[in-house]
Formats: C-alpha cells, sequence, structure tokens
C-alpha cells in the first residue's frame, strides 16, 4: 500500500536526464522519493534535489547501484531509468523486485512488451513479480503517442482491415551526445551502417512492438512480426547542436527507418514506418495512426516537448502499476493514462 495520505512512495534507478526529471516531478507533486541509485561516478553521494536542480537538498542521497542494500527499501515502486534492453536491465529488475519486493516501472523500449523481445526474460520477471506479488510494466512516451493512441483510433470502428502508424521522432532531442546519436548511425557514412550491423540492431527492431501491442489489446491473435531498417540520408546540410561545424554534411547517416508488417490469425494486418533521426527545420515529432475498416479513422498526435513527456507519462503510470495485477502487465492492459495536473 502507499505510504503517507496514499502517496506512491518512490525509488529511482538511474539518475540520469528522465530519472532527474522523475525526481522534479514527484517533488512537484509532494510524491516522496525514498531511494536514488546509479552507477559509480561523479552521482554517487550527492543529493537528490541539488543533482535533480531543484536548488535544495531532498535528504536522500544517491548509492551505487553495486553496492547498496535493496532489501533496506520501504517503498512502493521502482522507476528504471537505465538501459533499453531487457539483457541490460535485469540486475535491476532483481535487486528491485526480488530483492526489495517492489513494483517495477521502466522505460526501455523492450519492457513495455517483453515476451514480444525475449521470452525467456519474460518468463523469469512474469515469475518473479508473481512470487512477490508486484507488478512489472514498461511505460514512457510510447504510452500514449504510440501505444493508447492507435488503440483509441480504432475505437470507433465496427470493422478492421489494417491498421498502420507512420511516426518521426527526433533522435537528437532524446541523446545527450554525438557519441549517444550513433546508436541510430547518425554522422556515419552509409557503408558503415551496414559494417556495424545498424540493420540489425535490437535498439532498431524494437519499434516493430507497437503495431503488435495495439493488435493484442484489440483482441486479434499474432501470428507474426517481420521489420527491416534502413538509413536515413539527406542530400542537404542538416543543423545539429551535436554537429563539430553546427551541421552535418549532406550524404552521411542521419538516422534510421524501421518498417515492419503483422500479421494476425484472423487476417487483419498492422504496419509501421518509424523514423528516428535528426528532424529538419520546421519538422515536429509525430504519430499518424491510420485504421482501414468501417469506418476508416485517421489520429495525428505532435509530441512538443518529447523529453518530459517521457517522464511525465512513466510518472503518471505509477498509480496504476502500484493497483495492477502481479506480473507482467502491459500499459494497453489498463486504463487510458489519466493527468496528475490536479494532483
Amino acid at each position: 500500500m502507499p505510504g503517507q495520505e496514499g502517496k506512491p512512495r518512490i525509488v529511482i534507478y538511474g539518475m540520469g536526464q528522465f530519472g532527474q526529471l522523475i525526481a522534479r516531478l514527484a517533488t512537484e507533486k509532494d510524491w516522496p522519493v525514498v531511494a536514488a541509485f546509479n552507477r559509480a561516478g561523479p552521482k554517487i553521494g550527492q543529493d537528490v534535489g541539488r543533482l535533480a536542480g531543484l536548488d535544495r537538498d531532498l535528504g536522500v542521497v544517491v548509492q551505487d547501484f553495486e553496492t547498496a542494500d535493496f532489501s533496506a527499501l520501504d517503498a512502493d515502486v521502482g522507476v528504471v531509468m537505465h538501459r533499453d534492453l531487457l539483457k541490460d536491465n535485469m540486475d535491476a529488475y532483481r535487486r528491485l523486485i526480488g530483492g526489495a519486493g517492489l513494483n517495477v516501472l521502466c522505460h526501455g523500449v523492450q519492457s513495455y512488451y517483453p515476451a514480444c523481445h525475449d521470452k525467456a526474460l519474460a518468463a523469469e520477471i512474469d515469475a518473479l513479480a508473481k512470487s512477490k506479488s508486484v507488478t512489472f510494466s514498461g511505460s514512457g512516451i510510447w504510452d500514449m503517442s504510440r501505444i493508447w493512441s492507435g488503440i483509441l483510433a480504432a475505437g470507433p470502428c465496427t470493422e478492421i482491415d489494417s491498421i498502420h502508424i507512420t511516426s518521426l521522432s527526433d533522435a537528437e532531442a532524446q541523446t545527450h551526445s554525438l557519441e549517444q546519436m550513433k546508436q541510430f548511425a547518425i554522422s556515419e557514412p552509409v557503408e558503415r551502417f551496414y559494417e556495424k550491423g545498424i540493420d540489425k540492431g535490437v535498439i532498431a527492431h524494437a519499434f516493430k512492438s507497437v503495431p503488435e501491442m495495439v493488435l493484442i489489446a484489440l483482441g486479434y491473435d499474432v501470428i507474426e512480426t517481420t521489420s527491416v531498417v534502413e538509413p536515413v540520408v539527406f542530400d542537404e546540410q542538416v543543423p545539429s547542436r551535436h554537429a563539430p561545424e553546427g551541421f552535418f554534411e549532406p550524404g552521411l547517416c542521419m538516422g534510421i527507418q524501421m518498417r515492419s508488417k503483422t500479421t494476425t490469425r484472423q487476417g487483419v494486418i498492422g504496419t509501421a514506418t518509424v523514423d528516428s533521426r535528426i528532424i529538419k527545420p520546421g519538422e515536429i515529432e509525430a504519430m499518424y495512426w491510420s485504421v482501414e475498416g468501417k469506418p476508416r479513422t485517421r489520429l495525428h498526435v505532435e509530441r512538443l516537448d518529447s523529453a518530459h513527456a517521457t517522464a511525465a507519462n512513466l510518472f503518471n503510470r505509477i498509480p496504476d502499476v502500484i493497483a495492477a495485477r502481479p506480473g507482467i502487465v502491459p500499459v494497453f492492459e489498463m486504463a487510458p493514462l489519466r493527468h496528475t495536473s490536479r494532483v
């Protein structure tokens, strides 16, 4: 049960940009942050409030997650803002669920629907959560803008033939260095895109789970999902704050495009075209859902502040996760996201 006055007691695992945003949101809403963890480095020993830019102490010091005692935590939920892949987050899940008995909410792209990416690790997470009578879920910017927007777009339909999402994400807005942007192949020559195997990378293909999740939420039985990833190249200079001269030259990779197709036993098809790249001046991050059926529907969602939206989507899911059944519970099994503006 949540702590004093029903306010969720929060543990933050990973005190980077998004972990700091969670700390600020929690403080604004007077939800207690009871512990925070990070890998070894200069953040260890700092007060969470100061690190998060609040200009005051919260009385909670960032601990090294390799040496901390997780069994002593008295909290309701662990928010994992660490890595994208399940395999890279398993230590966090084992510590927070197995060691501390906490519900876990993670922003990693594979955490939204673990079984789509690694059935063995998904089974381990599910069993561990059920053994502790807690919930595991993934949330973040996909929650509203990709998953629930697709479910809502299909809501008016009496017949569905196919669903499709076209998505543009600003890879620069969600990274802090040129090195981080290279996970999307940004600034790489095209030949290195294939030499480095970026077209086979699991991060790039993680987006294929979006139409699959929406189809499952709509009640369809998924047979197979396939996907391909290709480089995005522009024939003009592209401005970037991370480029050495303030812009990237034409002909270099400026990101990735993933295309996927999901088939179902009922014959309904789900497709996706997802660009994660540098966006040009005047472009806005946006998701476009189209549903072919009766009636045909369209839904356009713009994202004007991706960093805040990532943290806020996840933050607003905390009460739902605490209240959910034990085990892995994807957000598409929960209600639509609810705001906390009046909390």
